[in-house]
């Protein structure tokens, strides 16, 4: 067909995270196979043996045959061959594609061009908040950048960031943006999943995030204790967590929730008289287009990409400042603020995939 492109998108991360990265590749390739008939999501299962690839129809990379071969194996992998074959493999299965939009776990495949995802500078400006395997992955993504690789951003603020702390050029930087699930809508909550959590409708407020330093949960916790509310609990619902110990002296009033599954999810949405996103820094903020989507009100820091996110339809206060916040969780949520969050636009990741189409695009 006329104008058609090939693309092969790299999931493997999405094996790895269960926080914001490996939704937003989910979605992405989602997204993707839903407007082209000439796009490919592939996984290297070999990078990931205890842990099974989430993305829906996913092209697996084999292993060669000889990991069949016990002793031989030890000797291949130790030796570098594993890796080593799998560019070959990646082509074999998938081909070459015009576009390969690659993995910071498993930066390898061709294409006539290469494309890389930034989401945000915090392993560059703050490492310390960061694992040694993320920040692994980073200077992966970073050699890309070096070799040529373009890179797509996930917020106009992401873009920038991309310009300053890599050197890439605006000509091969995009933006795609991001989107809540279609599983995310307005409604009412499962009041049976609220109960089995100790909490009810509008009577809590709601963090959504990995428990990681940088979603400042320490400044959070802080704020409610001194904000004194009586009757309102704070949910934290999270999925991966290191480098703090959440449950240290939590109070009554706070509840922890890990793993939620999405339909859990979206009662804790539903329920919450607001979603709270104090984090020092965001790429995006998916927990604000997801909250939007149920018609939730947002209370936001102004760290990174949250002020582009929340635009005109929440609450934007200074990361730091404890006092705005403590007023803010005081005050809740206004009819005003509802109004806002039930206006706020709702992009889909068809929309995203075409944005991130529209950039393939330009490179060829």
């Amino acid at each position: 067909m006329a104008g058609s492109m090939k693309t092969v998108l790299d999931v493997t991360v999405c094996a790895h995270s269960r926080g914001g990265v490996g939704r937003w590749i989910n979605g992405l390739s989602r997204g993707l196979s839903e407007i082209s008939s000439e796009h490919i999501s592939i996984d290297i299962p070999e990078t990931h043996p205890d842990t099974v690839c989430p993305v829906s129809g996913v092209l697996s990379v084999p292993p060669p045959l000889w990991m069949k071969i016990p002793f031989f194996r030890r000797f291949m992998i130790g030796s570098g061959k594993l890796e080593a074959s799998r560019e070959g493999r990646i082509a074999g299965a998938a081909g070459v594609p015009d576009v390969i939009h690659l993995s910071g776990v498993q930066p390898i495949g061709q294409g006539r061009r290469k494309v890389v995802t930034f989401y945000d500078d915090t392993p560059w400006t703050d490492p310390g908040s960061h694992t040694e395997e993320t920040l692994f992955y980073a200077a992966n993504l970073a050699q890309l950048v070096r070799n040529g690789a373009a890179v797509l951003a996930i917020s106009r603020w992401a873009a920038e960031r991309a310009v300053a702390t890599l050197g890439v050029s605006e000509g091969l930087t995009g933006v795609a943006g991001g989107a809540a699930e279609d599983i995310f809508t307005p409604g009412e909550p499962d009041i049976d999943f609220l109960c089995s959590l100790g909490i009810e409708p509008e009577k809590y407020f709601l963090h959504v995030g990995s428990f990681v330093p940088r979603k400042n949960i320490p400044f959070l916790l802080r704020c409610f204790a001194a904000a004194d509310l009586s009757g309102k609990k704070l949910v934290l619902a999270g999925a991966e967590r290191w480098g703090m110990n959440i449950y240290s002296e939590l109070p009554a009033n706070v509840v922890v929730a890990e793993n939620v599954p999405d339909q859990g999810l979206l009662s804790l949405y539903r329920g919450a008289e607001a979603v709270l996103v104090p984090s020092k820094e965001e790429g995006l903020g998916l927990p604000v287009l997801e909250a939007f989507a149920c018609g939730i009100p947002v209370i936001s820091s102004d760290g990174g990409a949250l002020p582009e996110t929340v635009g005109e339809h929440g609450k934007v206060l200074p990361v730091s400042s404890e006092t705005d916040w403590i007023e803010a969780i005081r005050e809740g949520a206004s009819s005003e603020m509802k109004a806002m969050a039930e206006e706020a636009e709702r992009p889909t990741w068809r929309t995203v995939a075409e944005n991130a189409m529209q950039f393939y695009r330009s490179l060829i």
